[in-house]
């Protein structure tokens, strides 16, 4: 750990003189990317730093000044720049000149996520000069050290000068100026005016000034540069020549951001200033909160950023405004990672799709068929769901949960849900099981394997696989859950990873997104497969939930407004986002936030700003437009009744009410409306643009009930009669039972409103009878209860059925048979 040293700057003798106290802090900054460009330019700034300690080899304490790097910070954020940090040897960097009667340089002490955020800065070796619009050369005594003389880091100056980019400096940071070249070896700056802080204000008898390498006013007119300054001092001096902008003292902190940001804006072409503009619009309710959670966004077109921007608090509590660098957790947005890596894996040699899971992990079970990794990842496996699992065996919300955990609820399955690869189910289980299968391949945890070949290769240093709940994880955002009477946390607790619990930032997932248009890592071919739809067995069938068709990256395919987009989302504890990709606009577009809200409508609003009128059909279907036809109340009664899916285990009723059919789901709301559009099929009345048809036929003298939203698969629901038992009839469903796989106990009892069940950590799960021993639960995972009778009619367990889940028995305890 590097020593911060306790220097202030000295106004009336314009000197720094040693402070009493000393601080000490870690400084990191974090890397971030995206292209520079003529039409779109990412706005990211490089703030260089100085790692020494003490003034040459004296042991007086060195720093960098901490006002010279906050108040150009705090503007340049406030105006949607990114800060990263950079140092010679990179990690730790002393500071000082700390003033914490300042408000702003208070805020930022005692800004737990600003001062993560410099926990280790950069080694200029990790810096791709093509992030970034300019270069700040911060100030303070440590600048007079380890930086000028630094080849890369003249380096880098040079290349974002050469693309149009701002050199900045402050102070002594001009210290950093005194030996840049152009290409043809001469000053870069040749003729201009250069300032920083004059000779003639340094204490030329102190010890301190003695172990300087050089005068910062000879070394620029030596390299051709027309030194400055004013004789006043601290007043604020700043000079602007071409793209170099130059502050004299910390007093120029404030005039010197503001000029670099004209500078970085009168770059930008009316096309963008105009988009950004609009964009900020649609993130009007978030802006100035610091009392609030909040959002990230970021917008790529054609292979650019577009946007990238923060708004609200990642902390409430110390009012830390998110930045495009703050981490969230990203739910089922993760998956996708997971199978980037496996996909990257085939490509390396290293396993094939067509691979038995068995070869990597030889403890599970042999159930009778091989599984293949392309069905893992096509959720054709036939594993039961292990987050249904989980809950059914009693696990709640908050409880600590491992990879181990889920590793074990997959294990102890007996037997399979259907034959692998001949139908498709939701399950995530899959997913759990490549991560196993990378650890084996690589020998290392899928974390460790996409951090080394993933994240770090993509520069994405603020993304990592959170693979353990007790780390203490910097710049991340709270979870929050917010309710009419406040906010509360809503912590995460399990450190399960390939189908969740991924932390990423807005800056990080843009370079991702960017890898899809130009890969740098994975190949072309490799991003085709991960955007193509997942198949069963026989090559040709897709699978297609109401999300969307499921694609091999874990992403879902779905028409908006007659336009194609991939898209998904991801929902934990507060947090909340989404990504919409329009791969035939080249435009991607999502929206990262910690304030428990499906933020699908800001990610769309965002995107069409870019869009335009591209799309075919209305945002909301006109449904005094739609062509419909005139059915009598008799034809409409003919559909009426109650309607079951047993592969899915939903009940549903249809109802005609003042002349027009009724759409009830089992969760009691009012009903949905049905239009007819013919004289067995109805429209249902949304407030969007998804068209859902509700289909009617009679099969074997049964009517069914077909339900498809979009292009999504049939959901079948037959007719059935709803049964009533009485008090007594419901006895005999009384009792307990146990699955011995799961280690879990339900107890079955009955109160004035009928048949509940529940166990010691779950809430009271109410079941409503379907047909003679079938029921359903208000629980989605528990899904439906069927109860198996012995051939004397005694009821000896019964089976969960679920969209997850298949089959699942728990045995009845204390049984008593005839004769016993």
């Amino acid at each position: 750990m590097g020593k911060v040293s306790g220097y202030i700057c000295n106004q009336k003798n314009n000197m720094y003189r040693p402070t009493s106290k000393f601080y000490q802090v870690i400084i990191m900054g974090l890397l971030f990317s995206s292209l520079i460009t003529r039409a779109y330019a990412q706005k990211r700034i490089l703030f260089v730093t100085s790692n020494q300690e003490f003034y040459g080899n004296s042991k007086i304490a060195a720093a960098n000044h901490f006002e010279e790097m906050v108040i150009p910070y705090h503007l340049f954020v406030k105006a949607g720049l990114t800060v990263d940090f950079i140092s010679p040897k990179g990690g730790a960097i002393p500071i000082g000149y700390i003033n914490s009667s300042d408000s702003i340089q208070k805020k930022y002490l005692y800004d737990a996520f600003f001062m993560d955020k410099l926990q280790h800065t950069l080694k200029p070796s990790d810096i791709r000069t093509d992030d970034y619009s300019a270069i700040l050369y911060t100030g303070g005594g440590a600048a007079m050290f380890g930086v000028a003389e630094n080849e890369t880091i003249q380096n880098i100056a040079r290349k974002i000068y050469n693309k149009n980019g701002v050199i900045a400096a402050i102070c002594h940071g001009t210290a950093g100026l005194a030996y840049l070249k152009d290409d043809a070896g001469k000053s870069l700056y040749s003729g201009k005016k250069i300032t920083g802080f004059p000779d003639k204000f340094e204490n030329k008898k102190a010890e301190y000034y003695k172990t300087f390498p050089f005068v910062i006013d000879q070394a620029v007119k030596n390299n051709g540069g027309n030194f400055v300054y004013s004789d006043e001092g601290w007043d604020g001096f700043t000079i602007v020549d071409g793209r170099f902008v130059t502050g004299q003292d910390p007093s120029s902190a404030s005039k010197m951001a503001h000029e670099v940001i004209t500078l970085i804006e009168a770059g930008s072409p009316q096309i963008q200033k105009e988009t950004t503009k609009n964009i900020d619009k649609v993130f009007s309710d978030w802006a100035n909160g610091p009392d609030k959670p909040g959002v990230a966004a970021g917008l790529l077109k054609d292979g650019k950023i577009v946007y990238l921007k923060g708004f609200g608090s990642a902390d409430v509590n110390h009012q830390s405004d998110i930045t495009a660098d703050t981490k969230f957790q990203i739910g089922a947005m993760s998956k996708q990672f997971t199978a980037f890596a496996i996909l990257l894996l085939e490509e390396q040699g290293k396993l094939s799709l067509s691979d038995d899971v068995h070869k990597y992990i030889p403890q599970l079970p042999d159930y009778g068929y091989p599984i293949t990794l392309k069905q893992l990842l096509s959720q054709s496996s036939g594993f039961a769901d292990f987050s249904a699992l989980k809950e059914i065996a009693g696990w709640r919300s908050k409880d600590v949960f491992t990879q181990q955990d889920a590793l074990d609820l997959i294990l102890q399955q007996k037997k399979l849900d259907h034959i692998p690869g001949t139908k498709f189910s939701q399950t995530a289980s899959g997913l759990i099981l490549l991560t196993e299968v990378v650890k084996q391949v690589t020998g290392q945890t899928l974390a460790a394997f996409a951090q080394q070949h993933i994240f770090q290769p993509l520069g994405m240093t603020n993304t990592l696989f959170y693979d353990d709940n007790q780390l203490i994880l910097p710049n991340v955002a709270r979870s929050y859950q917010v309710e009419k009477n406040g906010l509360k946390n809503n912590p995460i607790n399990y450190s399960i990873i390939g189908t969740t619990n991924l932390y990423t930032s807005a800056a990080d997932l843009s370079r991702w997104y960017l890898n899809f248009e130009n890969p740098k890592i994975g190949s072309k071919k490799l991003i085709k497969k991960l955007t193509s739809p997942v198949t069963l067995n026989d090559g040709s069938s897709t699978y297609n939930p109401t999300a969307g068709r499921l694609l091999y990256g874990q992403q879902y395919q779905h028409a908006e407004r007659g336009v194609p987009k991939i898209w998904t989302y991801g929902l934990e504890g507060g947090y909340a986002s989404n990504i919409f990709v329009f791969p035939h606009q080249n435009v991607t577009s999502f929206v990262l936030g910690n304030n428990n809200r499906y933020n699908g409508g800001l990610t769309m609003n965002m995107a069409i700003e870019v869009l335009g009128d591209i799309f075919p059909a209305p945002a909301r279907i006109d449904f005094n437009k739609l062509k419909t036809i005139k059915l009598t109340r008799r034809q409409l009664e003919t559909y009426s009744g109650h309607y079951w899916d047993n592969e899915n285990a939903t009940a549903r009723r249809v109802y005609v009410k003042n002349d027009t059919l009724h759409y009830q789901s089992s969760d009691g709301n009012n009903g949905d409306l049905l239009v007819p559009v013919s004289e067995n099929v109805f429209q249902m009345v949304v407030d969007g643009d998804d068209v859902i048809l509700v289909k009617f036929r009679k099969e074997g003298g049964r009517m069914k009930m077909v339900y498809t939203s979009g292009e999504s698969d049939e959901y079948v629901h037959e007719a059935y009669t709803p049964i009533k038992h009485t008090a007594a009839a419901l006895d005999e469903f009384k009792g307990t039972f146990y699955n011995h796989a799961l280690k879990t106990t339900y107890t079955f009892s009955q109160n004035e409103k009928g048949l509940f069940t529940s166990n010691k950590n779950q809430p009271l799960i109410s079941l409503s009878p379907i047909q003679a021993d079938l029921f359903l639960s208000n629980s989605r995972n528990f899904g439906s209860v069927r109860f198996a009778r012995d051939q004397q009619k005694n009821i000896t367990g019964f089976y969960i059925n679920s969209d997850r889940i298949k089959n699942l028995f728990f045995e009845k305890l204390n049984i008593s048979h005839p004769g016993e």
